[in-house]
């Protein structure tokens, strides 16, 4: 079991990186409002939660569904057919597409009002809403439960594993609000700080991103109807 949560720790300090961007802006804005513990605790809560519960499910309810897709992955990287292919390329193009709108409208953006008013239950809807919206880039959590499936252990112990998983996965988000908590007003520069460097860097990472992929689509999907593929298989 050690050697297992040894393995799981640094995978989930890895998968923390896809929320973080996400959230971030939020949990500075909580901590910079009223109740900002129980407020922040709750944003904390609603990303465990459903984190949690996704795992769970694939854990033990889908784990058949979990094969079958691992399955069709192979299938796919191997030998695409053409509607595949197609659909790849209308993706990528879709990315790109997102990316440019989000260059143009960069400048266009108002800047947000602080949600002051939200409450405790809304910041927990909030993080589970998050959580969602970043399950697709999940992949370090699926393989981290396909280790945990792999190492056979019994139920209890691949429960508790997910639960330290889960830990480590907002343990990043909670050392900040831990932080900000401890420093009280002399935190207000570190949190603008950080709010600053996300607002400033968040988008443009993720732009970047969209464009790269949705460019790697594209020329995988092109490579494959010319007979050369971007990644040979």
């Amino acid at each position: 079991m050690a050697e297992l949560l040894l393995v799981l720790t640094p995978i989930a300090l890895l998968d923390s990186t896809s929320i973080i961007p996400i959230c971030i802006v939020l949990l500075v804005l909580l901590l910079s409002g009223p109740s900002p513990l129980f407020r922040s605790t709750a944003l904390l809560a609603g990303i465990f939660v459903t984190y949690l519960a996704c795992g769970l499910l694939v854990l033990f309810g889908l784990q058949s569904v979990f094969d079958a897709v691992n399955a069709y992955a192979v299938r796919l990287w191997r030998d695409p057919m053409t509607e595949e292919l197609i659909f790849q390329i209308f993706i990528g193009l879709v990315l790109v597409v997102l990316g440019l709108r989000m260059v143009r409208a960069r400048g266009e953006q108002a800047e947000e009002k602080p949600p002051a008013a939200m409450n405790a239950g809304q910041a927990f809807l909030a993080g589970a809403g998050m959580t969602i919206v970043g399950l697709p880039g999940a992949v370090p959590y699926l393989a981290a439960i396909d280790l945990i499936l792999r190492s056979d252990p019994a139920t209890g112990q691949a429960v508790t594993a997910l639960v330290v998983y889960n830990l480590t996965f907002v343990a990043p988000l909670a050392a900040i609000a831990a932080l900000s908590l401890a420093l009280g007003a002399r935190s207000q520069r570190l949190l603008d700080s950080i709010r600053a460097f996300f607002d400033r860097w968040g988008q443009r990472l993720i732009v970047t991103l969209l464009l790269i992929l949705g460019a790697l689509l594209i020329a995988d999907g092109a490579g494959w109807f010319l007979g050369a593929p971007l990644i040979p298989v």
